[in-house]
């Protein structure tokens, strides 16, 4: 049984507990991603410049002109059509697969719904000071598409019952955060493998319809997100980050402490950071974002009855 685990873990691909980091060091337009970055946006027609330290690279996209390419550089037009679409970078024995977000831009909505899809409405009536910049669709096909190392796009997708295509906001920042919370933990917690998103982008609609008064929150942009810290197999529950012997709200408290440190550091986005405790449907949980400045509020400690030991 001890051999089976160390080889699922070194041979797994479609759920892999140990995932790798990104292979290739991508550069966009002369800026390299952030580290664990496996995605870019590019608008529909425009043209963008990819590069790579290594001379002896290929160049392959599903969509797009050109369709391939050879060299450190690649001059790449996305297609006009909207959606998820792939790069291959092949340089030397590496290869990586860069999700490619060609989204729809804001100035083509102006109603409660995209192509069918309820949103609502933000702010005061959309007005172009209270809509996000753009949404990115997703069909059935796409929802796989990985953003990072950890997460994948429909990780952050609405819970909006219905048929694809299904549209959401998305700040790619916020996967960069989330990793670089992931990474700190596993240095006091290397057990720590998985971020389990409970709830990423909400449109107004559906924020609206659990409860919510705020027309402000950053999960109406994407930029938010409440997640907690896993080992693996995956139990659907926070982890005992903290060693406490028990699966609480400290544990949530014990990595907001990590995002602060983060912040104050400067690798990550400062932004809202606040642990919530169990309820009746799943564990303690953190709500994490990238407002852009330091943001607290208060949680009860309170635990149900009987915590996971």
């Amino acid at each position: 049984m001890y051999w089976l685990l160390i080889w699922m873990m070194l041979f797994s691909t479609a759920d892999d507990p140990v995932p790798a980091s990104p292979s290739v060091e991508l550069r966009v337009n002369g800026n390299q991603l952030p580290r664990n970055r496996l995605a870019f946006v590019v608008m529909p027609g425009d043209s963008v410049t990819l590069s790579v330290q290594n001379e002896n690279t290929g160049w392959s996209a599903t969509e797009g002109y050109p369709s391939t390419g050879a060299g450190s550089s690649f001059g790449w037009r996305a297609p006009r059509n909207h959606g998820i679409f792939y790069i291959d970078v092949s340089s030397g024995e590496m290869v990586e697969k860069y999700t490619v977000i060609v989204p729809v831009e804001s100035c083509r909505w102006r109603t409660t719904t995209l192509n069918s899809f309820p949103i609502g409405s933000y702010g005061n009536g959309n007005n172009r000071n209270s809509i996000p910049d753009y949404f990115i669709e997703l069909s059935s096909n796409t929802s796989g598409a990985r953003v990072s190392t950890h997460l994948t796009i429909g990780q952050f997708l609405c819970r909006v019952e219905g048929n694809y295509p299904q549209y959401m906001a998305f700040d790619l920042r916020l996967a960069d955060k989330l990793e670089a919370v992931l990474a700190a933990v596993q240095e006091v917690y290397p057990q720590a493998s998985d971020i389990h998103n409970i709830s990423g982008f909400r449109t107004p609609a559906y924020n609206a319809s659990i409860g919510n008064e705020t027309t402000e929150s950053l999960h109406l942009y994407g930029q938010a997100a409440d997640i907690w810290i896993e080992s693996w197999p995956s139990n659907n529950l926070m982890d005992d980050i903290d060693r406490n012997k028990r699966v609480d709200v400290y544990d949530g408290e014990y990595l907001v402490e990590i995002v602060r440190r983060l912040e104050v550091e400067g690798e990550v986005i400062t932004g809202g950071a606040s642990a919530y405790r169990w309820i009746p449907t799943h564990g303690p949980f953190v709500h994490i974002d990238i407002r852009g400045s330091r943001a607290v509020w208060p949680t009860s400690r309170t635990l149900v009855t009987n915590p996971v030991i």
